[in-house]
């Protein structure tokens, strides 16, 4: 056992989302000493945090753990260099204040826009007109952010990955009976160079029968979509002990 506690988030009293559950479920079952947070335990430094402690939660309050750590804050995955030649469409990094000034001069075909360096800004969203920017008019030019050209998927897949092998997968959009060929995920999840020790990485096929990479999520704060609650577990302590040096 590598872990001494795990503390899981909890809001108002309540465990506070349907992973959390899930882990609270998975570390029990593996006999971990287990405690509870609210937000302003984990906000005002009252938590006894420590890298043998693993903290649940969302992503702003994993960053949040491992800034009083000390530790660094891993950057977005998003799509790894490495894998893109599995996305079937043109990425590119640019800025905010680019894109704006596409659309206001009338050049910009449609695209969908990201967070480049840190999720928290505003969620993905494909523009195609100026008022679609008004969602980000708060926030500056020099935003870094992934362009990428729109693609359309009949169906959305995650595949679940711990220490290179997939060890689950759930459907989480679209058409249920639509399924990524396994021949290419496998090739994906084979490519992936300097891959952290959990992740969820997603597919989705599009209407002419097309898998292809959706974008790759970490696996510290990973929504779990129904993962048998062990697995999960097993998932959130192998990417923390990596983040925290303990491996």
């Amino acid at each position: 056992m590598r872990l001494k506690r795990v503390y899981i988030k909890r809001a108002g009293g309540e465990i506070a989302s349907e992973a959390c559950f899930a882990a609270w479920k998975g570390f029990s079952a593996k006999a971990y000493p287990l405690d509870f947070f609210e937000w302003d335990e984990l906000t005002g430094r009252h938590l006894s945090l420590a890298r043998d402690t693993l903290l649940v939660g969302g992503t702003v309050a994993i960053h949040k753990a491992l800034a009083q750590l000390g530790l660094p804050i891993p950057p977005p995955l998003n799509v790894p260099e490495s894998l893109l030649s599995f996305t079937g469409r043109k990425l590119w990094p640019t800025t905010l204040g680019e894109i704006r000034g596409q659309f206001e001069a009338g050049s910009a075909p449609p695209v969908f826009v990201k967070p480049l360096s840190s999720a928290k800004e505003f969620a993905g969203q494909v523009m195609t007109t100026t008022s679609d920017l008004a969602r980000v008019r708060h926030l500056e030019d020099d935003l870094a952010v992934q362009a990428a050209e729109p693609i359309a998927f009949v169906s959305e897949w995650r595949f679940f990955v711990l220490h290179g092998a997939v060890i689950g997968t759930a459907h989480y959009k679209g058409d249920c009976f639509t399924h990524p060929e396994a021949v290419a995920v496998r090739s994906a999840v084979a490519a992936y160079s300097g891959a952290p020790a959990a992740y969820g990485i997603d597919f989705g096929v599009t209407a002419d029968g097309r898998t292809l990479l959706v974008e790759v999520n970490d696996g510290f704060a990973l929504g779990c979509y129904g993962l048998d609650p062990v697995l999960y577990a097993d998932m959130l302590e192998a990417r923390w002990c990596e983040l925290a040096g303990l491996v």
